[in-house]
């Protein structure tokens, strides 16, 4: 972080003050993707439910919700349009129809590939990274998350047990779309 010099508050320089340029870098990454999803029909909710089925595999309702941190009653919702698109399949379990395994379709992997194309297209465009400059980025970004993440662990006395906070990465191909 940037050595600030003097104590006094008016001397503050919020350009130069990380978590903020952090926070803005986020929430127009968020706008960037939510604008491209949204000429294609999706919402920021079923683009995490894709990433999640992408990264966990088929899943049912409980772990999709732990995954993208989102109320339950959104999800069902926006399943249940995914559903009716063909994008998803909610196969029911035969002895317990309260319980549901979701799995992408062939015809949402093709939707997905799609959409991982426009916004990996739209993401070129507004940050303009070579490909070297793109890897050095994410692995810096990687660095940070790793210790963001080991911060709240001791925060929380969580130990060596908890998640690392680093995202898994999905499969590489046409069903690539770790960009959330």
């Amino acid at each position: 972080m940037t050595t600030r010099t003097g104590s006094h508050a008016d001397e503050f320089d919020l350009a130069t003050f990380l978590p903020y340029r952090l926070s803005a870098l986020s929430g127009l990454t968020q706008r960037l993707l939510e604008a491209t999803l949204t000429r294609s029909g999706v919402t920021i909710a079923q683009w995490r439910v894709y990433m999640c089925l992408l990264t966990h595999g088929p899943s049912h309702l409980n772990g999709i919700v732990a995954f993208t941190h989102l109320p339950q009653s959104s999800l069902s919702r926006s399943i249940a349009a995914m559903h009716d698109r063909g994008l998803v399949r909610n196969a029911r379990n035969a002895t317990d129809r309260r319980i549901a395994r979701i799995e992408i379709t062939p015809k949402g992997r093709r939707h997905l590939a799609a959409l991982t194309e426009k916004i990996d297209a739209a993401c070129a465009d507004a940050f303009r990274l070579s490909p070297a400059e793109e890897v050095r980025l994410i692995r810096r970004l990687d660095v940070l998350i790793a210790r963001l993440s080991d911060w709240h662990d001791r925060e929380n006395g969580a130990g060596s047990t908890a998640r690392s906070g680093t995202p898994r990465r999905a499969p590489s191909g046409a069903d690539r779309g770790e960009r959330t």
